[in-house]
């Protein structure tokens, strides 16, 4: 069976990211997560973008454990997921997405 958008999204990173978060991003970028993730589709802008939206969320996203297994990044890896994210809104055109998101919860690990 064809690899969906869906699973292609999830594919960036093992972080369990929120379904609302790949809904939101879907929608945003007009993708369909239940469609087939084709050459065509993983190499086109919406797509793209899409994975820059979520790399960009990953570079702000809390530290959890889930399951038994803790998912957490150094601030060398939250930096590379910000680069790696303006580079694609660069390369799409889309400059103005760009810079350092805002979190919008009040606690990030062991800091307060």
């Amino acid at each position: 069976m064809a690899q969906t958008v869906l699973e292609a999204l999830k594919g960036i990173s093992s972080y369990p990211i929120p379904l609302r978060t790949l809904t939101t991003v879907a929608d945003k970028r007009g993708l369909q997560l239940i469609a087939e993730a084709t050459q065509e589709v993983l190499r086109g802008k919406a797509f793209n973008l899409a994975v820059a939206d979520l790399l960009l969320w990953l570079s702000i996203a809390p530290d959890v454990s889930q399951g038994g297994q803790n998912y957490s990044f150094t601030d060398e890896q939250r930096k590379q997921f910000r680069n790696r994210a303006n580079s694609l809104y660069g390369e799409y055109d889309a400059a103005d997405e760009t810079g350092t998101p805002k979190p919008i919860y009040g606690y990030k690990g062991n800091r307060i």
